[in-house]
């Protein structure tokens, strides 16, 4: 069997880091599949793709198999979706990720399964664990920082330089240099160092307006480290953690077609950060604890429906 996986290659951020993610795992848990990796469609091979799903229509992106998400982008009128889902076949069948990305494609008129297939994580993640009495970083954020700041990162550059905590940062984001900050460029660091740095923090600070999925937030409760996360699609149908609620909705525009986003207040964050960093050990291994059994049991949740990602019929 030969595997296609189609995505949008030569792009730090997610997607790309997911197919090569997807590949690694087909080769060491299906050894007999041949994988390759390109942002087009292979005839004679079994095409999946990982990429956003309304894009993905307008951009008639084909596939055998969709394994899509979407930060719940709005297409504009001109995009005539609904005209092209009627003439291309695009694909034959389409997984997402999240109930909220299930109502969403419904919302639009572009057929999905119900079956929901979560996006999986490297499980070298497994292997660590956060020390409540031995972390270098009170906190730590990943995220890349686009013109929209989707991931709510110059926020969190508000909050880090008013209370002073330990901090690490995964991003490409401005913070000026501070004693007690580390920053690495997004896409710069190993999955190894990646578990390694989440295992030196005790949280991780996630203000995502919205998200098709949200990987940090599983990645940091594989190793232990509690979420501080903003409690909005789509990320918040999995994490544990300490939530912090929206305060509003809006429709922005942003990737060129409008896109919903939640209303993060910086006071909210500001206080559930203080929260954390006042949490005793006791709370805090108890919620730890219940951080790593549901990254395993979403991570299982994937393993057990992987063979729907092969098989079109």
């Amino acid at each position: 069997m030969k595997v296609n996986i189609r995505c949008p290659i030569g792009k730090f951020g997610s997607l790309p880091y997911l197919a090569y993610l997807m590949k690694q795992l087909l080769e060491q848990l299906r050894p007999s599949i041949e994988v390759t990796i390109s942002n087009e469609y292979k005839p004679n091979y079994l095409n999946i793709l990982i990429d956003e799903g309304v894009s993905s229509v307008i951009y008639k992106r084909k596939a055998d198999i969709w394994w899509t998400d979407t930060p719940a982008m709005i297409p504009n009128s001109y995009h005539k979706i609904d005209e092209i889902l009627l003439k291309e076949q695009l694909f034959k069948k389409h997984y997402t990720v999240a109930k909220f990305n299930i109502q969403h494609y419904k919302e639009l008129g572009i057929p999905v399964e119900e079956t929901i297939i979560p996006r999986p994580i490297n499980p070298i993640l497994f292997n660590y664990k956060t020390n409540y009495n031995n972390t270098t970083f009170d906190i730590i954020t990943i995220g890349k920082y686009c013109m929209c700041d989707r991931k709510n990162l110059r926020l969190q550059r508000e909050v880090f330089l008013k209370l002073n905590f330990r901090y690490c940062v995964v991003s490409n984001v401005w913070i000026p240099n501070r004693p007690n900050l580390v920053q690495y460029d997004f896409g710069s660091i190993t999955d190894e160092q990646k578990a390694q740095l989440l295992s030196k923090s005790k949280f991780l600070l996630w203000t995502s307006s919205i998200e098709g999925f949200g990987l940090p937030p599983l990645e940091a409760m594989a190793v232990g480290t509690i979420p501080i996360y903003s409690d909005v699609p789509a990320h918040n149908e999995f994490t544990i953690g300490i939530p912090i609620k929206p305060i509003d909705k809006v429709t922005s525009f942003c990737y060129g077609v409008k896109i919903v986003k939640y209303v993060i207040d910086v006071k909210d964050v500001e206080e559930a950060v203080k929260y954390a960093l006042g949490m005793k050990r006791e709370e805090y291994e108890d919620l730890q604890y219940k951080c790593m059994q549901r990254a395993t049991e979403v991570y299982n949740d994937f393993i057990n429906k992987l063979d729907l990602l092969l098989n079109v019929w």
